[in-house]
């Protein structure tokens, strides 16, 4: 390389684009699982959620919603 510029440029098709696109949104949502993962908090709530609806312990949005106006909160 005596003394040459090294400017090289690569061009990438649309296709290209779009696969690195869904590439790095699986990256993301990978990163995120695995922060969940070993976030003991989360996970504790998670599992209690999953054993409320093994329990039927589960309402409907309207009742939520109604439960959420009856008491102020929103």
């Amino acid at each position: 390389m005596s003394g040459e510029s090294m400017s090289s440029s690569v061009l990438l098709t649309d296709g290209d684009r779009a696969l690195l696109l869904k590439v790095s949104s699986l990256l993301e949502e990978i990163i995120e699982t695995f922060d969940v993962l070993e976030d003991e908090d989360v996970m504790k709530s998670i599992r209690e959620a999953e054993e409320d609806v093994k329990a039927g312990m589960v309402r409907g949005y309207s009742a939520f919603i109604g439960e959420l106006r009856k008491s102020g909160e929103i």
